[in-house]
């Protein structure tokens, strides 16, 4: 008679633990997969493309000092104005008056392909509200 007791309480522990197993896989998300993925530790980095730190520091450079934002900064922003302009027909050098409508005053007197450089290495740099307004314009095309 101990023995069958005995038997009868594995077997209803048993089917217990069963049905706690089946209500708790309920819950879970599907998959094994994503349940690893959150054991897992997550990696986060602050590792940027060398291109985007590059222009990071020019546009840095550039808020300091005319000749950077001339040597350094002009250029990328030549480039993207071109190509901007390019998609409308229009080249920096051959449709001034165009460009300069479309590109502001602002913009214009950066990207102007006759601009010369600054006359002095302290001379200043693009400030940050110049330079949103050249992005804007930029970006407008």
């Amino acid at each position: 008679m101990r023995v069958a007791a005995e038997v009868v309480f594995i077997v209803v522990g048993a089917i217990g633990a069963a049905l706690c197993l089946a209500l708790l896989a309920e819950r879970l998300p599907s998959g094994h997969r994503v349940f690893e993925e959150r054991l897992r530790p997550r990696v986060t980095t602050q590792v940027w493309p060398a291109q985007l730190v590059r222009l990071e520091r020019e546009v840095e450079w550039s808020a300091s000092s005319g000749l950077a934002a001339h040597t350094r900064l002009r250029p990328v922003l030549v480039e993207i104005a071109e190509a901007r302009l390019g998609r409308r027909g229009l080249r920096l050098d051959r449709d001034e008056a165009e460009a300069r409508r479309l590109l502001g005053p602002t913009a214009w007197e950066l990207v102007r392909p006759d601009r010369p450089p600054p006359p002095s290495r302290v001379a200043p740099g693009v400030g940050g509200r110049e330079l949103d307004e050249i992005l804007d314009a930029l970006e407008a095309l």
